[in-house]
């Protein structure tokens, strides 16, 4: 009976021993597959991204985070697994999104890390380097935020490759326009021929849809804007309204979801890269306060 309750007792010892062995072993593979990092006092998303060979928009986009610049001290920023560098050769029938899936990454993160221009331009035997794991979490917008018959008016048009080279960002500058006032203030004040100046106008909420996209007639039509002080740069940019005045205040969430769903749906559409999503400000060739202070591009598109 003695030996009997010596062997039970031995077996009860080893079970443990298995267990404990197993947990140290699963979390021993957690710890060294995902990584955290808490923001310390003085950090920014930058100094982090540099610390783990990452971009900026690489580590906001895999974290969710809008606005890179809006981060706190104790904030838990997640780190993307195997997140390393590798050189990568171009093989004949590469594409940068071919090429992006294989390595969990994203074909803006390749082209940004190895400048690159123009993605349909790549060649057998290019080196690339490219960061593995890296793929954001969220950083596709659903183009299901865009109505049904506002998604249709952007597919209709046929699309020359090549035809667009920017999208243009702007505010209306007040808070109560309409479509309709729009298009009589360009066509009959501006005496614009072809009416509203811009390709598409996105609602707020008073006198037009919250979030809405109204797709214009310069798009259906797929002829130049009238959106900036230059006839050269409206023959080859998009343009883009959001209702509001931007130096009052922000513009709404949905507008914001929208600008973010539209500039996709078009950069999928025309082959625009992401640096040339501008603000009207930005690009404008005569000073302009437009699109207003308020609305941060970057952080929306981000």
């Amino acid at each position: 009976m003695l030996l009997n309750l010596v062997k039970q007792k031995h077996t009860v010892v080893i079970f443990f021993r298995s267990i404990v062995i197993s947990v140290f072993l699963c979390l021993s593979q957690v710890s060294s597959n995902a990584k955290t990092h808490i923001i310390a006092k003085g950090e920014t998303i930058g100094i982090i991204a540099k610390k783990y060979k990452l971009t900026i928009s690489e580590l906001a986009g895999y974290n969710g985070i809008r606005n890179p610049n809006r981060v706190k001290v104790g904030q838990r920023i997640n780190i993307p697994e195997n997140s390393i560098s590798i050189n990568y050769t171009v093989k004949l029938g590469d594409t940068l999104s071919s090429i992006a899936k294989k390595h969990q990454t994203t074909p803006d993160n390749i082209a940004k890390t190895n400048k690159i221009s123009n993605p349909r331009k790549l060649k057998p035997g290019q080196k690339l380097k490219i960061i593995k794991g890296s793929s954001p979490k969220s950083t596709k917008p659903k183009v299901s935020n865009i109505s049904e018959d506002s998604l249709s008016k952007i597919n209709r048009p046929r699309v020359r490759r090549g035809r667009w080279k920017h999208i243009v960002v702007h505010h209306s500058g007040d808070n109560t326009n309409s479509l309709q006032g729009m298009e009589h203030y360009h066509r009959r004040v501006r005496r614009m021929e072809n009416g509203l100046a811009y390709h598409f106008v996105i609602g707020n909420g008073v006198n037009t849809v919250d979030g809405k996209i109204y797709t214009g007639s310069r798009w259906s039509r797929q002829i130049r804007g009238g959106h900036v002080a230059s006839t050269a740069l409206n023959d080859i940019a998009i343009g883009i309204c959001l209702v509001g005045n931007f130096d009052k205040r922000t513009p709404t969430a949905k507008q914001r979801s929208s600008l973010k769903a539209l500039v996709y749906r078009l950069r999928q559409r025309t082959g625009i890269p992401l640096r040339e999503v501008r603000t009207h400000r930005n690009i404008n060739p005569k000073p302009t306060a437009c699109p207003g202070r308020l609305l941060n591009l970057k952080g929306i598109l981000n």
